[in-house]
């Protein structure tokens, strides 16, 4: 088995969003969480894309009751991680419903969107820390990567679950034969 760790730009925050020693601390605001979500998601992307062939895989499987989504890749590897719902896009309405009061996620497991939640509390970032968010599908992505700064997981892979989007955070990624 080979395994490969991801980490971004600014791997070593605290689920709580405490800063490790050597990191900058979370904004405080809106916009510059947003700003900050953003590239940090990217990045991510582009280290998994460039490490392992994220942007190659040619299926996937996401099993949120396992907490697991699997990447399977066209040399014959698969990469999976831990996985949580971090929340769904309703195109119907252009709606985003966090992952921690989502009915889809099973309980415990939207542990990131928890930590965002928390975070968007404690300094009254309103926009975040309300149930369900009114967002177009571009500004989406960038809310939903504020739960994998603030949580540091490891991505975030975005789905079209059959109407709604689904928002997948993931932690480590492990590479293995299939």
């Amino acid at each position: 088995m080979i395994k490969k760790v991801m980490t971004g730009l600014l791997a070593g925050l605290a689920a709580t969003g405490a800063p490790a020693q050597d990191r900058p601390p979370l904004p405080e605001t809106y916009e510059q969480l947003i700003e900050m979500a953003f590239h940090h998601a990217q990045a991510l992307q582009a280290g998994h894309n460039a490490g392992w062939g994220m942007d190659k895989a040619t299926s996937y499987d996401v099993d949120l009751s396992a907490g697991t989504i699997t990447f399977f890749l066209p040399d014959g590897k698969k990469a999976q991680a831990a996985a949580q719902l971090l929340g769904t896009w309703n195109p119907n309405d252009e709606t985003f419903l966090w992952g921690w009061d989502h009915p889809s996620a099973p309980l415990g497991t939207a542990t990131a969107s928890a930590a965002l939640r928390g975070h968007a509390s404690q300094h009254g970032i309103d926009q975040l820390s309300t149930p369900k968010i009114t967002c177009d599908f571009e500004a989406c992505f960038s809310i939903a990567a504020t739960a994998i700064l603030v949580a540091d997981l490891q991505g975030i892979y975005r789905l079209d679950a059959g109407g709604p989007w689904a928002y997948i955070g993931f932690d480590t990624v492990t590479l293995s034969r299939q």
